[in-house]
C-alpha cells in the first residue's frame, strides 16, 4: 500500500526509517532487519520515507537526480517486502523546521512502533540535529526497540546513493549494479517514433524518460526488456538520435529480436542497464547507422551467447 502523509488510524507496527534512494545493499540490511523483525513479532511492516530529496527542498538549482523515482522505489519496496505499507512523507519548510523530539513524537504518535530500525547515517530533524543516539534515548524511554545498521564499506568506501549516482554518471552499470544488488531500472510509457528503425531493419519500442530520473551518459547498453508478457534481452539506445532529429529531448529506444514491438504502444515497460557498450556516435548518414547498429547486435549476440543467454 502507498501513502502520502501520516495514517488517520494505525495499529502497531515495525518501522523502517530512511530515504532510501536506489534499495541499495546497505538499504537492503535496514529493510531486511525491519521485515524480519515484523514477521517475528507478527506486526505490520512499515517503510517511511521521504519526498521531495531534501537537498531539492532547499536549492533550485544543481538538484538531485534520483536512482529511484517515486513509483519505482515503492515497486521494489513491494517487490522485496510483499504487503508492506510504503509511506511518503513530504519534505516541506514544515517538516525541515521540526525539532527531532517533535518528529519522533510524531512518529510514535501515528505509527505506534514496537521497533524502530533505521542505518547508522540517518539524520532527521531541524539542522539534522538528531541522530542514531538521540533516536535511541528518545524509544528507551517509551519502551520501543532500536537497532541501528551499520553502514557497509566496499573497497574501503562507505557504500551510498552518492557512490552509485557517481558510477551511473561514469556509465559502470556493472559495478553500480553490484552495489545495488540488482539492474538499474528505468521505466516509461512506450510512444509511436518516427519508425526509422523498422526502415532499416531494428524496430524500436520507444519512451522518454521523466526529467527526474537520473540517466548514465548517451550511448548503448545491453540490458533486457520487462514488461506483462515477461523478459526479453534487449539492446537499448538513450540518447537525442543526433544522426536522424535535429535537438531531439532525450528517448530510450529497446531493439529486441522478438517481433513485439508494434504491440507495445501505450505500455509501460521497465528496461534494465547490465552493461555498458559505446558511447553516442552522429553518423554521416542513415547507412553509416545501420551499419554501426549491425556491428552493435552481433556485439550483444556474441556477449549473450558468453553468458548462455542470461545477462548478469
Amino acid at each position: 500500500m502507498f501513502y502520502k502523509g501520516f495514517p488517520t488510524n494505525s495499529s502497531e507496527s515495525v518501522i523502517a526509517l530512511g530515504f532510501f534512494d536506489g534499495i541499495h545493499l546497505g538499504h537492503q540490511a535496514v529493510l531486511n532487519q525491519a521485515a524480519a523483525f515484523a514477521s517475528e513479532k507478527k506486526k505490520s511492516l512499515r517503510i517511511l520515507t521521504f519526498y521531495p530529496h531534501p537537498r531539492n527542498s532547499i536549492q533550485h538549482s544543481h538538484r538531485i537526480k534520483y536512482l529511484t523515482t517515486y513509483i519505482e522505489k515503492y515497486q521494489r519496496f513491494q517487490s522485496f517486502y510483499p504487503g508492506c505499507e510504503v509511506y511518503f512523507l513530504r519534505f516541506n519548510h514544515q517538516l525541515r523546521h521540526t525539532p527531532p523530539e517533535q518528529f519522533l513524537n510524531q512518529i510514535n504518535q501515528w505509527f505506534k512502533p514496537v521497533a524502530v530500525i533505521t542505518g547508522e547515517n540517518f539524520r532527521f530533524g531541524y539542522r539534522t540535529q538528531g541522530d542514531q543516539i538521540f533516536l535511541q534515548h528518545f524509544f528507551k524511554k517509551r519502551g520501543v526497540y532500536t537497532a541501528i545498521i551499520p553502514s557497509i564499506s566496499i573497497d574501503g568506501a562507505i557504500l551510498s546513493s552518492t557512490m552509485i549516482r557517481q558510477l551511473i554518471k561514469k556509465g559502470d552499470m556493472k559495478k553500480a549494479n553490484l552495489i545495488l544488488g540488482y539492474p538499474y531500472s528505468i521505466r516509461g510509457r512506450v510512444v509511436k517514433g518516427k519508425q526509422i528503425g523498422s526502415q532499416i531493419g531494428f524496430p524500436t519500442a520507444n519512451f522518454f524518460p521523466v526529467s527526474s530520473k537520473l540517466m548514465p551518459p548517451h550511448g548503448v547498453y545491453f540490458g533486457s526488456i520487462n514488461w506483462k508478457r515477461g523478459e526479453y534481452p534487449a539492446l537499448i539506445y538513450i540518447g537525442t538520435k543526433p544522426t536522424v532529429i535535429q535537438n531531439q529531448r532525450r528517448v530510450v529506444e529497446v531493439h529486441i529480436d522478438h517481433q513485439i514491438c508494434q504491440p507495445l504502444y501505450q505500455e509501460r515497460i521497465v528496461v534494465q542497464l547490465k552493461n555498458f557498450w559505446r558511447l553516442e556516435k552522429h553518423f554521416p548518414t542513415i547507412e553509416a547507422l545501420r551499419e554501426q547498429i549491425t556491428f552493435d547486435k552481433a556485439a550483444f549476440n556474441a556477449y549473450l551467447q558468453h553468458t548462455q543467454g542470461v545477462i548478469n
